[in-house]
């Protein structure tokens, strides 16, 4: 039986550290390019991450159960609680990320005027490579091919819509690239015909995936300026509601500097 004890013991610590560091291989490997992150959060997050998380909850609990057989121990009844508690409770995080992908419109394109979306320009384009999701907005269908994505981000965002200041082009340009540069340090300017845009990337702290942003920035006629938002997920299907954030993001942090 001690010898019983001794294994689940070294396999609840296995438990443990392996399991949380597993996880972050999978994130980090991807970020920083030891494999793709089609491996990384296809393969090794959704493909083996939940029998691995089961088999882990089971390891967990015989090694509860034998560290009290015959004679209970208080570091073994510890490490034992500890390698159920972190698969539970990875269990239940990644329970909660179904649940909140399920109910957001399956798209990974988010823009606040869905007839006129603001354009990336040449250099933005040849930045996000052959093999990233289309920059295309206009009759996009979602990568499931069964409706629009303009269809799906009006019943999924309605808020998402473009602003109105009374201020001119010329300060609300200047109010954006500084939005822009706080969340995204160096960003790509482009004027002309009417409009100022502004480009700029966000990386991800895991997986390190990138999503490109624009604003653009027009005169409404008026002496006053419309400005839109555009935020396009380089890879994958679905962003999990992460590009709406993000406009939603930039817009409340323009509003408090314009005005």
């Amino acid at each position: 039986m001690e010898k019983v004890k001794a294994l689940m013991r070294i396999l609840a610590w296995v438990v443990v550290i392996g399991l949380p560091l597993y996880f972050m291989i999978a994130a980090w490997g991807s970020r920083f390019g030891l494999f793709e992150w089609k491996f990384g959060f296809g393969k090794m997050i959704f493909a083996w991450g939940l029998p691995l998380m089961v088999a882990s909850l089971i390891i967990g609990v015989i090694a509860l159960v034998t560290s009290f057989l015959p004679v209970r121990r208080r570091g073994a009844i510890l490490v034992a609680i500890l390698a159920i508690i972190i698969p539970v409770g990875a269990m239940a995080y990644a329970n909660n990320f179904k649940t909140i992908a399920g109910s957001l419109p399956f798209i990974h394109d988010v823009t606040t005027d869905r007839q006129d979306p603001p354009m990336f320009s040449q250099t933005m384009l040849d930045m996000r490579g052959a093999g990233a999701n289309s920059p295309d907005y206009i009759g996009k269908k979602d990568p499931r091919g069964t409706e629009l994505v303009s269809v799906l981000q009006a019943k999924g965002y309605p808020d998402i819509a473009p602003q109105n200041f009374a201020a001119g082009p010329q300060k609300v340009s200047a109010a954006a690239a500084m939005v822009m540069r706080d969340n995204y340090g160096e960003i790509n300017m482009v004027q002309g015909g009417g409009e100022t845009t502004l480009e700029g990337t966000h990386e991800s702290f895991w997986f390190g995936f990138k999503d490109d942003v624009i604003i653009r920035v027009r005169g409404d006629g008026n002496g006053g300026s419309i400005v839109d938002m555009r935020s396009l997920s380089r890879v994958g299907g679905s962003d999990v509601g992460a590009n709406a954030a993000r406009i939603r993001m930039l817009q409340t942090q323009l509003d408090k500097i314009v005005d």
